[in-house]
């Protein structure tokens, strides 16, 4: 892996991750340079002039595909500058309907909780922009010698998430399934099914691995305790609600489950994920 800039690492031959760790709350991202033209992997408001400027020193080659991994705000909110630019945005079907259901409440929660985007929104002219071309369950896209691998498992960290993976690189772009030094957030998931599309990323050859939030990875490891991570808490809570406790009682356990990832951001999703997963058993 070989860092080009403070935001950007190319980590083989014309594929990129983008990192702005200046942003806790910020989205990793991709870009694919090919002979053919070039394909992003996510998009957000606070850093899409900044991609742009990027790509004007890595290619003269235009943009002509925007994969995003699922609706969120911060994978996504930029997608109606490209799609004004003639570019094909690309997500699952559920992706899609997510975006149209849920879009404009997602911006409205974005503008309430961080002052930045709000003048960004009205400057640009932002509106929601769902995928232009959607898939249910795997699809391939061939540009300039790369394959590149989609597929979507269902409801897992969010109604429409996939998978983006590199086969001939070995790069895998995991969106939220994956995070990185963070505690997962799982406030939309169905988390058995995360868990399972996890197991299945692990399953694949992979040389690195771009989370949803965090740093790009070369240790399998490191996705295999955030896996058990997630599994750990949810038998625990399964176990705890059999045997009767309150939602107040597992709250107190939390200190526990975090202990041996203190170095983890995002300690609150721990106290999200504890709600999520009580709730869901206990409908």
């Amino acid at each position: 892996m070989r860092q080009i800039n403070k935001y950007l690492h190319e980590l083989t031959p014309n594929v990129y991750a983008s990192v702005f760790p200046e942003y806790d709350d910020l989205g990793n991202g991709g870009i694919v340079v090919t002979d053919e033209g070039v394909v992003l992997i996510d998009t957000d408001v606070r850093t899409v002039d900044r991609i742009s400027a990027m790509l004007k020193e890595l290619t003269n080659q235009p943009v002509r595909f925007l994969i995003n991994t699922h609706h969120a705000f911060d994978h996504s909110s930029a997608n109606c500058l490209w799609a004004a630019q003639g570019v094909t945005i690309i997500g699952s079907r559920s992706c899609r309907e997510a975006m149209i259901a849920h879009g404009e409440l997602n911006f409205r929660r974005w503008t309430d909780r961080v002052p930045e985007v709000v003048g960004i929104l009205k400057e640009k002219g932002i509106t929601v922009s769902p995928p232009l071309l959607t898939f249910e369950h795997d699809m391939q896209l061939h540009i300039g010698g790369k394959t590149i691998e989609l597929s979507h498992h269902g409801h897992a960290h969010s109604p429409g998430d996939i998978i983006i993976y590199l086969p001939e690189d070995q790069v895998l772009f995991g969106g939220d399934l994956l995070w990185v030094g963070f505690f997962p957030n799982v406030r939309e998931a169905d988390v058995p099914n995360q868990i399972k599309v996890v197991d299945r990323i692990l399953s694949l050859p992979v040389q690195y691995y771009v989370p949803g939030h965090g740093s790009v990875t070369a240790d399998r490891n490191e996705i295999v305790t955030m896996r058990n991570f997630i599994s750990s808490v949810y038998e625990l809570i399964v176990k705890k609600v059999g045997e009767g406790l309150t939602l107040a009682e597992i709250h107190a356990l939390e200190d526990n489950l975090a202990k041996g990832h203190t170095a983890w951001q995002g300690r609150n999703f721990l106290t999200t994920a504890v709600e999520v997963i009580y709730s869901s058993l206990t409908k």
